[in-house]
């Protein structure tokens, strides 16, 4: 009988000391497949018992991608920013996806912060990364992918903590998406078709000794904002109800030939 009860007691004592172990084993970053991505199929709750986006704290996003979109193989930065009132403990796993699949390549910019993970297709703190006063901030560089159009969806999900270095009792998870378009790539032909594009006001001019077969007019992201057809120039389209920003006019010929150029809409 003294024997099952030390041999009892002796079991709860390891479970007591481990314990603890168990609830931090990833305060030095998460083990991958965590953002909350639709590959990932997790999150930050698989390892911290607590609802998603149901506290005070938040997560997000930001990028230094022009609003044009960014360039295939070209390097761009990507913000990461945790913030609660009152915990002083974050972190993080952050990845990017198009279309069902990885896209682009992440790049360590602050090896005391942050590190690759899930394959070095995404990116998670280190336990030196994780305090901060009410806000905590990483950046990780990403270059684009070099082959397709694409929307890229970058997924993170984040933690803030009590850091009470106990349990994950009072721990708060949140996650969050951004999304970047890449840029569609315009070749400078309208001088050699004598067809002139620009804006006046609150009007696309198009200008030129030209019978079009066509005209659209599509704003950043690929979506038909006007079309007309049979058009002989010139030609005045008013914009005022237009939102500001990049748009491409894209036009056919009377041989169905097609050409386009971009205009900024304030």
């Amino acid at each position: 009988m003294k024997k099952l009860l030390l041999f009892t007691g002796l079991i709860f004592s390891i479970f007591i000391l481990s314990y603890p172990k168990l609830t931090t084993a990833f305060v030095n970053g998460s083990p991958g497949g965590k953002s909350g991505s639709p590959l990932d199929g997790g999150n930050c709750t698989m390892c911290h018992g607590s609802g998603i986006n149901s506290g005070p704290g938040s997560f997000n996003i930001s990028s230094d991608v022009p609003t044009t979109g960014f360039i295939s193989g070209e390097t761009y930065t990507i913000t990461i920013q945790g913030s609660h009132p009152s915990f002083t403990k974050y972190g993080f796993e952050l990845t990017a996806e198009s279309s069902g699949i990885k896209v682009g390549g992440f790049n360590i910019t602050n090896s005391s912060q942050t590190k690759l993970t899930n394959n070095n297709k995404s990116v998670t703190h280190k336990n030196t990364g994780t305090l901060g006063s009410a806000t905590k901030t990483w950046t990780v560089n990403w270059t684009a992918p070099t082959t397709g159009n694409m929307t890229v969806d970058f997924y993170a999900s984040g933690i803030t903590a009590n850091g009470n270095g106990v349990n994950d009792n009072g721990d708060e998870v949140y996650t969050t998406t951004y999304s970047v378009n890449q840029e569609i790539s315009l070749s400078n032909n309208e001088e050699k078709q004598n067809v002139r594009v620009f804006t006046l006001q609150d009007n696309i001019i198009i200008e030129g000794e030209k019978h079009l077969n066509k005209i659209k007019i599509l704003d950043i992201s690929g979506k038909e904002i006007y079309n007309d057809q049979n058009v002989y120039l010139p030609i005045k389209i008013n914009t005022s109800n237009f939102k500001s920003g990049m748009y491409i006019v894209s036009y056919f010929d009377v041989n169905n030939n097609y050409f386009h150029n971009k205009v900024s809409v304030n």
